[in-house]
């Protein structure tokens, strides 16, 4: 009964060292526009940015798949759709940069990046509003026109 016990233990002790082991201890991040530690992080972009998936203590070696997907739901203009992917293999120093994505025109909201067992997350920045200018505008500058041309006239 104590030698089973003790196997039992040392089987679950060996289990969670080896998922301890497999975990991928390293970090990913997302920049803008560089691979650069000035704009570690970012997490809001503009349309036509890029995006670059970075990471420092990673496991070396071996593919590791990566996906940018839109959030679900309303949270971004592609719920659940996969907008980028493709696999990298991590090099000897186990840090790594790499340019991912451009955003669109056609992207808004939040977006999720998972590289291996690591995930980050970014959002889009609304574009300004610029103003049409309609009838309003256009009879307004008729009106201010007439009034200018009136009192040019009158000296």
């Amino acid at each position: 009964m104590k030698t089973k016990f003790m196997s039992v233990l040392l089987g679950l002790f060996l289990l969670v060292t080896i998922s301890a082991v497999s975990a991928n201890s390293g970090a990913i991040w997302t920049t803008g526009n560089d691979c650069g530690n000035k704009t570690q992080n970012v997490n809001h972009y503009n349309i036509g940015d890029k995006v670059y998936i970075n990471s420092k203590h990673f496991a070396v070696g071996g593919e590791n798949s990566w996906t940018i997907t839109g959030q679900p739901g309303n949270a971004s203009c592609d719920p659940g759709k996969v907008v980028a992917s493709g696999s990298y293999s991590v090099g000897p120093s186990g840090n790594f940069c790499f340019e991912a994505y451009t955003i669109q025109n056609d992207d808004c909201g939040e977006y999720k990046v998972d590289f291996g067992d690591k995930k980050d997350n970014y959002r889009i920045n609304e574009p300004p509003i610029i103003p049409e200018f309609g009838i309003a505008a256009g009879m307004l500058t008729l009106a201010s026109s007439i009034v200018i041309l009136f009192f040019v006239r009158r000296k």
